[in-house]
């Protein structure tokens, strides 16, 4: 696994530090996920000493990528493009503006495909890697 240094923004409310992530700093890097084409980026995670992973993934035209949900659980909202979620005979348009849960399940599998280019962003919990 490749560790990026993005810019972050340290701000402060009310004593508290957070990090900000502008949108232009913000670049994915490619997944191995076998023939399709997938790339992401974990913004906040285990090195923050966050509970979940938070990051932004993008994904264009090729094999479907899937990813199974027996150790986390993902929460993903759409920002650009459309994809398809696909578990079992079920088919689901994810849009912008979309926001889909996926639950931790022992045995789920969703097959993530587009026909063209699709960036949103998720967070896991736990951590997925």
């Amino acid at each position: 696994m490749r560790t990026t240094a993005i810019a972050t923004v340290e701000v402060t409310f009310w004593g508290v530090a957070m990090l900000l992530f502008r949108k232009d700093d913000i670049v994915t890097e490619p997944l191995d996920v076998g023939e399709g084409k997938f790339n992401l980026v974990d913004l906040v995670a285990q090195a923050q000493d966050a509970p979940l992973t938070a990051g932004v993934a993008e994904i264009w035209k090729g094999a479907p990528v899937d990813f199974d949900y027996d150790n986390d659980c993902a929460v993903c909202f759409m920002i650009e493009g459309e994809v398809t979620l696909v578990e079992g005979d079920d088919r689901h348009a994810f849009r912008p503006g979309d926001l889909v849960y996926i639950p931790q399940q022992k045995g789920l599998v969703v097959l993530w495909e587009t026909d063209s280019y699709g960036k949103f962003m998720y967070v896991t919990y736990p951590h997925w890697r």
